[in-house]
């Protein structure tokens, strides 16, 4: 009886272990057949978009990019890069046309460069740099710290220095008020505003409202005059300063609030 019992079990030991390798090739059988399901629809779903692509038919509406993740935006209205953007003719993602994107961007007045970058299945990502803004220029435009004028559409409500002058030397007007400003902080004064005249002429305003005539000879050896004898200008009357005239070989003349202007010597050389 114990010889028939022992075969039993052993027996029934090699059923159980059957049966549990029959489930295991069940098993692997339905993963690579969904694994090849898989791939078969990937694949399939490639053929399409590369022929689509291939033959040339319309995908200006397949998979449209609708929404923009704005990245180092200051002075750019959302309003304006959203608006440039729903202007472009091919706005699909895979028929926009990167290039000429990146090109009709850039043309806004604040924006130096950009970089694009799409995200399925809507998104296109910008990533601005934009124009420093240095000074205004002129009566609409702003000038940046490398000297490039542009010309926003609504200018920012900051108290910039204000320069003037044709702009093909904005880059040496530029370079002139941060010279001058690192000049003038010796005696605390400030720029307010640079302006090179039709003769060539450079005129400062002072944030205090003082003029200084500085003319078109001779002009870093005239401000040094000026910021070396500012002292002395400033207390010769006790009425606001108006202006200072070193448009002179030697001296300068100066005016006061009530228009009386005093000559201290003073030859003239402008």
């Amino acid at each position: 009886m114990t010889k028939k019992k022992g075969k039993a079990n052993v027996r029934n030991q090699r059923q159980k272990g059957g049966g549990h390798k029959l489930l295991l090739q069940k098993v692997r059988t339905w993963l690579k057949w969904l694994a090849g399901l898989t791939a078969g629809i990937g694949l399939t779903l490639a053929l399409v978009f590369i022929g689509v692509w291939a033959v040339g038919i319309e995908t200006d509406n397949w998979f449209p990019l609708n929404r923009l993740e704005v990245k180092g935006q200051r002075y750019t209205e959302a309003s304006e890069l959203y608006e440039t953007f729903r202007n472009i003719e091919k706005r699909g993602f895979f028929s926009m046309d990167m290039q000429q994107t990146e090109a009709v961007i850039t043309q806004l007045p604040w924006v130096k460069s950009v970089q694009l970058r799409k995200v399925w299945p809507e998104t296109l990502n910008l990533q601005l740099i934009e124009h420093q803004p240095l000074a205004f220029w002129g009566d609409g435009g702003v000038v940046s710290k490398q000297g490039q004028v542009f010309y926003p559409n609504e200018l920012p409500a900051k108290k910039w220095v204000k320069l003037n002058g044709p702009e093909n030397i904005a880059s040496e007007l530029t370079e002139l008020l941060q010279q001058y400003q690192a000049q003038l902080a010796q005696k605390e004064l400030f720029v307010r505003s640079i302006e090179l005249t039709d003769r060539g002429a450079i005129n400062l305003t002072l944030d205090d409202g003082v003029e200084v005539k500085l003319g078109n000879y001779k002009v870093a050896e005239r401000l040094e005059r000026f910021i070396s004898q500012f002292d002395n200008v400033r207390q010769y009357k006790d009425e606001s300063l108006a202006y200072v005239d070193l448009r002179y070989q030697n001296g300068l003349v100066a005016a006061w609030g009530s228009n009386s202007a005093g000559n201290l010597n003073g030859n003239s050389n402008r």
